[in-house]
């Protein structure tokens, strides 16, 4: 999800956003579940394992309105008579069929529980059939408070995105609406209006005319996504086509829908900013990770979002103070942190983002100096506001998951790990997180997509050191108030020790200037305590280190500040 240290900037966010007529009137309100991806599968949820989808719809931009068949193809995992699919209680569905045949099925809200007729082994396959119809929910606030957004370009033309990272597939199509449940493929047939193009995930089949005043534009897409990465985007777009070359030797083609009154803005941050950003990501990293389908951009009536292969941009060009375009990197960053990797559960999401933040200034570090670094990561700190986990434990849902801490303090804890391991760890570690290797560069496609915890990549980091760095995570993921290093001068002694919340163990060693030297106190053994004044003393003077300084308030003190900056 698009952010740039999400808390204090959000007016900068939405101020960069091009404006959009104000959205149709709401005819009900989300039900709870189908407005919260990712909850806990059912037992008839787990017994079969979606294998395909197959999404015929027709966008109709004068009613605001969709119609169409969503078809998924299940493998039985244990014996069952029935399926369940998710789809918003506000559609009408037609028609269900499961092999072919008319089927029976209970709507409760937005599940629907599906007969099979008779009870399927386990290891058969079943292929169910759901045709509907009306008008999907409209976003409030996308990409944050999700949806379809109808909308207008400049000259008056339909401009219509989807985004649904936190409510989910299920907003606009039949699916099971679970990031664990990859399907292997999926087609995707859109027909829209004559003049206009419909942009998504994978590769694009073919293009066929439909009566006298429509068209069908074919996808496929040939490997396992999140359904809440599968985006709708039609509007008069420009095709503009190009490739790279990937570190793994491979051509990988490039692909940026742009309406066509920006086709020259978009060929130009294509060669000013794509390529050099996805050639930094492959150096630090590792091969693209889909680069038999496409590396995709695709203009978006909001601001923007992480969906597979068909990135949506909707910065509106503007160059920025930070040397490139953030937003772009941004996204590009989640093809790898969510996209490559996916957290196990939602308890994991800062995996995607505050790695995906922290990519922002770990480019500026190799593009422009350690001075653009710090900069950006100085603006992040600001916005912490530390009242919650960053990694939950239990159940949790996806408002409480995408709580702001997991983008800026997220990205905060990889700056300190970064400063702590050192380079050569710390990239092999996410490396290792990536690929399920360090010796990413030459490796082949297709690259298999996996699911990681955080427990995983702390795992990793110690085996990588041969040393145990739980503590520092049990103090900065696991609980919400920042560690405190304190001061205490007398009679000629400074005396510094860590201070935690519920006294967790935290031997950070710190970088130091004390009386005019360089050196680094070890905490391993308590304690700290200098002879001298505590005028000669310079504290952590590069600010590696994330603890709690008086540049931020209190959670309480926080919240409201961001509260007030939200009104404005």
């Amino acid at each position: 999800m698009p952010t740039l240290f999400r808390l204090a900037p959000v007016a900068l966010l939405l101020a960069a956003c091009q404006s959009t007529p104000p959205a149709a009137p709401e005819p009900a309100p989300l039900d709870p579940l189908i407005g919260d991806t990712g909850q806990p599968l059912s037992d008839i949820a787990k017994a079969a394992d979606v294998q395909a989808y197959d999404l015929q719809l027709t966008i109709q931009p004068d009613s605001q309105s969709i119609q169409g068949v969503g078809s998924t193809e299940f493998l039985v995992l244990s014996s069952t008579a029935q399926v369940e699919l998710k789809l918003d209680s506000r559609f009408t569905i037609t028609e269900v069929r499961v092999d072919g045949q008319l089927a029976t099925y209970q709507r409760n809200g937005g599940i629907l529980t599906i007969a099979l007729g008779s009870e399927k082994p386990a290891g058969s396959k079943v292929s169910v059939r759901v045709a509907y119809q009306g008008q999907p929910h409209v976003a409030k606030n996308a990409p944050w408070a999700g949806g379809t957004v109808w909308s207008k370009t400049p000259d008056g033309q339909p401009w219509i995105a989807t985004a649904v990272q936190g409510e989910g597939c299920d907003l606009f199509w039949p699916c099971k609406d679970h990031f664990a449940d990859k399907a292997d493929r999926m087609r995707i047939r859109l027909t829209v209006p004559k003049g206009l193009s419909a942009v998504t995930n994978g590769v694009l089949q073919g293009v066929k005319g439909v009566g006298s005043n429509q068209q069908e534009f074919d996808w496929l897409l040939s490997v396992p996504a999140s359904d809440y990465n599968i985006a709708l985007n039609i509007g008069p777009y420009t095709r503009i086509q190009d490739s790279y070359r990937s570190v793994n030797g491979e051509t990988v083609p490039i692909e940026f829908w742009a309406l066509s009154a920006n086709a020259d803005k978009a060929r130009t941050l294509l060669n000013e900013d794509i390529k050099g950003q996805v050639a930094w990501f492959e150096q630090k990293l590792g091969p693209y990770p889909w680069g038999k389908e496409k590396l995709g951009f695709v203009e978006t009536p909001h601001l923007g979002m992480e969906h597979q292969t068909v990135n949506a941009y909707g910065k509106g060009y503007k160059r920025d103070e930070y040397g490139f375009d953030w937003l772009l990197q941004h996204e590009l960053s989640h093809e790898w942190f969510g996209n490559l990797i996916t957290h196990q559960s939602l308890n994991h999401v800062w995996l995607h983002e505050g790695f995906g933040l922290y990519m922002q200034p770990a480019y500026a570090r190799d593009k422009l100096g350690i001075a653009a670094y710090h900069y950006q990561m100085y603006k992040s700190y600001l916005g912490l506001i530390n009242c919650d986990p960053v990694v939950r434990v239990g159940q949790v849902t996806s408002d409480e998951a995408f709580n702001p801490d997991i983008y800026g303090k997220g990205g905060w804890v990889l700056h300190t790990l970064r400063y702590l391991v050192g380079e050569q760890v710390f990239w092999q570690a996410t490396r290792e997180l990536l690929y399920g290797t360090p010796d990413s560069q030459k490796l082949a496609y297709p690259i298999a997509p996996r699911y990681r915890t955080t427990e995983e990549f702390i795992s990793i980091i110690n085996r990588l050191t041969g040393k145990d760095y739980q503590w520092l995570f049990d103090v900065y993921l696991y609980q919400a108030p920042l560690p405190e290093l304190k001061t205490v001068a007398k009679d000629g002694l400074i005396t510094l020790s860590w201070h935690t919340p519920n006294n967790k163990p935290f031997p950070m060693p710190v970088p130091v200037v004390f009386q005019g030297k360089a050196q680094t106190l070890d905490f391993s053994k308590g304690p700290v305590v200098l002879k001298g004044q505590l005028s000669e003393l310079s504290i952590d003077p590069e600010m590696w280190i994330l603890r709690q300084l008086p540049l931020i308030g209190d959670c309480q003190e926080m919240q409201a500040k961001v509260k007030n900056k939200h009104k404005d």
